[in-house]
């Protein structure tokens, strides 16, 4: 016999031999708090975890942007001499269409 068998088989004989007594059945309050609890962690976990990375992720958006924006203008007033007066004059003449 295989030793799995040979557990499987003490296993079965010490299930057959212990009391058949029932368990008591579950107070309702205390069923009650712990259906509670579980139904109230469900929900609340997955909403929370996606608003929180879709906050993150337009901070992030935010940052880079802003940080490329600063340094397409700082890279381009060091290359043109003269950069920031036409990016001034373009502002401020109108353009017809």
């Amino acid at each position: 016999m295989n030793h799995d068998e040979q557990a499987l088989g003490r296993l079965l004989k010490a299930a057959s031999q212990s009391p058949t007594e029932t368990p008591e059945a579950m107070p309702f309050a205390l069923e009650a708090r712990i259906l509670a609890q579980w139904r109230r962690g469900v929900a609340g976990d997955d909403s929370m975890l996606l608003a929180s990375l879709f906050r993150r992720a337009v901070v992030c958006a935010g940052v880079v942007m802003l940080v490329s924006i600063g340094w397409s203008q700082f890279s381009a007033v060091r290359e043109v001499p003269g950069a920031t007066t036409l990016a001034r004059l373009e502002q401020v003449i109108p353009v017809v269409p």
